[in-house]
């Protein structure tokens, strides 16, 4: 009888592919019907965050003269759409930490365009944003595979997790000046995002932020 068996370089490649392709499925832009439009939207390249995760993104790209014509931003309290028969969204806790960690990223990332002001002006664009899909790392299970790193199989941690935006602004005229819908996940260098539950999904908020950001950066 022969029996088919793996080395573990090839346990490590195939996990590394499974999840690879399972990242792909959850990790989407989305249209969940909070934008203004959609219509506009451009598909963006997949490309690597800094910390060697994938982001894809759907873009509106403000004109030059529409960002001329605004003096400020106005950004609306970030709303919660995430699914909430998913794992991300049965966690009342992490969506206030996750909903703040969007509006301070808005906020470092628009405040290097325009001022940000806590009313409304007659030259004040809006922003808005809501947060549509959140993954949570898997720490106790990334911990268990650690250990696996000093055997032959040598899996190590691979449940990351990450977070989809959709977010727009909208001109003191009422019209959708630029938008996103962008998603990331963690990468397989954020280390320490494995063994917290909501680390790689606050990255995700930061890393989505400046899909906004550079979409009005004209």
């Amino acid at each position: 009888m022969y029996r088919l068996t793996l080395s573990g370089s090839k346990w490590v490649f195939l996990g590394l592919a499974a999840l690879g392709l399972a990242g792909c499925k959850h990790y989407r832009p989305t249209e969940t019907g909070f934008l203004s439009d959609y219509s506009q939207l451009v598909k963006d390249p997949i490309h690597l965050n800094h910390a060697i995760g994938f982001q894809r993104a759907m873009t509106h790209d403000a004109t030059h003269e529409a960002v001329c014509q605004v003096d400020s931003f106005y950004i609306e309290p970030v709303q919660w759409r995430v699914d909430p028969e998913t794992r991300g969204g049965k966690d009342p806790e992490r969506q206030a930490i996750l909903t703040s960690k969007l509006e301070q990223a808005l906020i470092e990332q628009l405040s290097t365009i325009k001022p940000i002001v806590p009313q409304p002006g007659p030259k004040t664009a809006t922003i808005r944003s809501a947060i549509t899909t959140v993954r949570y790392s898997r720490p106790f299970t990334n911990l268990m595979l650690t250990a696996t790193l000093f055997t032959p199989v040598g899996i190590g941690p691979v449940f990351f997790g990450g977070g989809a935006i959709e977010a727009e602004a909208i001109g003191p005229d009422g019209r959708q000046m630029a938008a996103v819908t962008s998603a990331s996940s963690g990468g397989w260098f954020d280390i320490i995002g494995f063994y917290t539950k909501a680390g790689h999904a606050k990255k995700a908020m930061w890393r989505d932020a400046k899909e906004l950001r550079q979409a009005l950066d004209h």
